[in-house]
């Protein structure tokens, strides 16, 4: 059904339905998040997904299934072929273990619309064939 919040009085004096945006945005529960698996932290592969959602990526993260053992891996995301400000992974060789989180806050390039292409490419010194599984969040607009 549909869900009223007292907003106001319209000319009828009654309550003024709220989109579906507005309902999430209320509720706090207006972010998506798009996984993409990065099957390898060597090289420099570059890893795809579709965005389904128009608003802006608020943050990427990324989880490693083991170590690093050489150097450092950087993700850097994109939009089609635009960096994300402040887009940039870094993890860490040193002290580096299965589970590791890391992330990065985008502050500004990060506007998608439904359809845009979302991407993390592969950098740094690395050569451990280390997975790391990866989100983008996306705060709808």
């Amino acid at each position: 059904g549909t869900t009223y919040r007292n907003i106001g009085s319209n000319t009828a004096g009654g309550a003024v339905p709220l989109t579906a945006l507005a309902q999430r945005t209320a509720l706090a529960v207006n972010v998506e998040y798009i996984p993409l698996r990065v099957t390898t932290l060597v090289g420099t592969n570059q890893y795809w997904a579709y965005c389904p959602y128009a608003g802006a990526v608020t943050g990427i993260v990324s989880i490693t299934e083991g170590v690093l053992t050489t150097g450092n891996a950087t993700l850097t995301g994109k939009i089609g072929a635009t960096a994300i400000t402040d887009g940039v992974i870094t993890i860490t060789q040193v002290g580096s273990a299965a589970g590791d989180v890391d992330t990065a806050t985008p502050s500004a390039a990060n506007t998608v619309v439904v359809g845009s292409k979302l991407s993390l490419t592969v950098g740094g010194t690395n050569a451990t064939a280390t997975v790391a599984n990866c989100w983008f969040e996306v705060t709808r607009s």
